[in-house]
């Protein structure tokens, strides 16, 4: 009968600690439910959830290429995390004429932060919000990106990255851009080398208070460099052909670290308690 009771405890603990581990999607696109999309298609809808996606920065006449903002949905890029399910939505510009260049809106000249995509995602009701997403540029797409973050619609933040993959490639920046080297202060993903999937990349935004039950929320993942540091995948300064492309962006609520403890904490001392009445 001790044993019986035993086990069973330990089937308690391990049960708190799988509820708390739980994690609840408030908004994700995955992109697959929207099939393949020609051409301007600058704002697919949510695959979970409500929400807003936008393009960034694509419409610009950066040197003297007249583009405006021209997204569509592809499946020719492999190694998403969800290689059953391959669709991604390609961020980039189409050309207008007249224009005396080619281009599709990348320019090394944008301003950091200007160029890329939006996520707008109420959390209300929600709290612990943690954001992941994966992304792909090509040989002369922008290889160096950024999650900034609102929670008042006017502010945008950096967030502190996280790639498990290959935690070396997550920099941090401390020189002012203006005046210094070009790349952003804080956090920064290095895609130089590799144009591949980079997959899972996550900023936990657990610590940030007014993230939490915030109608206003919303992310961008955008370009992290300017002018001669905006380097590409192939270790080139960005070029006007490049592009990015985005899969799996989920914005979720997970539990804070002291919610598991206290879960195995209080599977624990019932156990406990069991072998000393026995």
């Amino acid at each position: 009968m001790k044993n019986k009771k035993i086990v069973s405890m330990a089937a308690l603990i391990a049960a708190s600690l799988s509820a708390a581990h739980a994690q609840t999607t408030i908004t994700a696109w995955n992109f697959d439910s929207d099939g393949l999309q020609t051409a301007p298609y600058n704002s697919p809808a949510p695959s979970t959830g409500s929400g807003i996606a936008s393009v960034l920065g694509m419409s610009n006449t950066y040197s003297g290429t007249n583009s405006v903002a021209g997204a569509d949905i592809i499946n020719s890029v492999t190694g998403s995390s969800t290689p059953s399910q391959p669709d991604e939505w390609r961020i980039r510009g189409l050309t207008t004429n007249p224009q005396p260049n080619a281009g599709n809106g990348w320019s090394s000249q944008a301003p950091i932060g200007t160029q890329g995509v939006e996520f707008a995602a109420s959390t209300a009701g929600f709290n612990n919000i943690q954001v992941s997403f994966d992304i792909a540029p090509t040989t002369k797409g922008t290889a160096y990106v950024q999650l900034e973050y609102t929670t008042d619609g006017v502010i945008w933040n950096n967030a502190t990255l996280t790639y498990a993959a290959n935690p070396a490639l997550v920099l941090n920046n401390s020189t002012p851009a203006s005046g210094g080297n070009g790349i952003v202060v804080g956090s920064y993903l290095n895609m130089v080398g590799t144009a591949q999937f980079y997959n899972g990349v996550t900023a936990n935004l657990t610590g940030i208070t007014a993230a939490n039950n915030d109608p206003n929320f919303a992310i961008e993942i955008v370009n992290a460099a300017e002018g001669t540091s905006d380097l590409a995948a192939n270790n080139a300064i960005q070029g006007a052909t490049g592009n990015w492309s985005i899969d799996n962006v989920v914005i979720e609520s997970v539990p804070e670290p002291t919610t598991l403890a206290l879960a195995g904490l209080g599977g624990l001392a019932a156990l406990v308690a069991v072998r000393r009445r026995k």
